[in-house]
């Protein structure tokens, strides 16, 4: 019995030794923040190279035409795709791999971007919204982005895009404004990319830094949208698309 009184005495204190040297700050430090990297390289795409939703998703009327509410996700983040098969059409966020920097029709050239290429890896994200948002399972501090032009929107600033007069001259601009949605109170916050001004317009892929930018801490989404010199009686002419990559997200 003294035999075993000694080993459970021993076992307790070893027990209490191991509880206090794990317990320390150095071991588990409180509040560090993790990081991620949304590269898209998750995605299946098609023989064409690139994903814009399928019949998969959820089904829904739209304008009498069947349509499909899909998504692509990674990470704990949402980029929402519209789909309608019958209209060949598609609005929110599509992955491509495509290579061609060049437009000569709606399908496939809308998913090139001018540069040929990922930021890094093989796929990029190729965004067209009418309302859709990318959505964080959680809130998070989106400390930038990488971004460049697509291939239709640069034909568009050189050739004309078919509706308003002429190519892009020295005085007209294309913007695309980043709208960050708190993760409490209310929104209104917006960051503006300028895609091309003064003659001139992005070839490569820049980076959109956010770390110093308050209105991207906290936030449960981000939507886009666009404003440009081009326009007619029913809004913009120029196709509004931006290309992006590499979102880095901290939470």
């Amino acid at each position: 019995m003294k035999t075993n009184k000694f080993f459970a005495f021993a076992a307790l204190v070893c027990g209490l030794a191991m509880s206090f040297t794990s317990c320390t700050n150095d071991d588990n430090p409180v509040n560090v923040k993790q990081t991620a990297t949304i590269s898209f390289e998750g995605a299946t795409l098609n023989a064409d190279g690139y994903w814009c939703g399928n019949e998969n998703g959820e089904k829904y009327d739209s304008w009498g035409s069947d349509a499909y509410a899909c998504s692509y996700a990674e990470q704990g983040v949402v980029f929402p795709v519209n789909y309608i098969p019958s209209w060949a059409s598609w609005t929110g966020f599509a992955v491509s791999n495509r290579t061609e920097t060049s437009f000569a029709s709606i399908t496939p050239d809308q998913f090139n971007n001018i540069t040929g290429k990922a930021h890094s890896g093989n796929n990029y994200c190729v965004v067209y919204p009418f309302g859709e948002e990318i959505e964080f399972d959680k809130p998070v501090t989106v400390k930038g982005f990488w971004y460049t032009n697509d291939a239709w929107t640069v034909d568009a600033i050189l050739n004309g895009d078919g509706m308003s007069p002429g190519k892009f001259e020295a005085e007209d601009w294309l913007t695309c404004f980043v709208m960050p949605t708190p993760a409490e109170g209310m929104g209104g916050a917006r960051y503006e990319i300028s895609l091309a001004k003064d003659g001139d317009y992005v070839k490569e892929w820049k980076y959109c830094d956010l770390r110093d930018v308050d209105a991207f801490k906290n936030i449960k989404s981000i939507s886009f949208g666009f404003d440009g010199s081009k326009k007619n009686d029913y809004g913009m002419t120029t196709p509004t698309y931006i290309c992006i990559d590499d979102i880095e997200i901290e939470y």
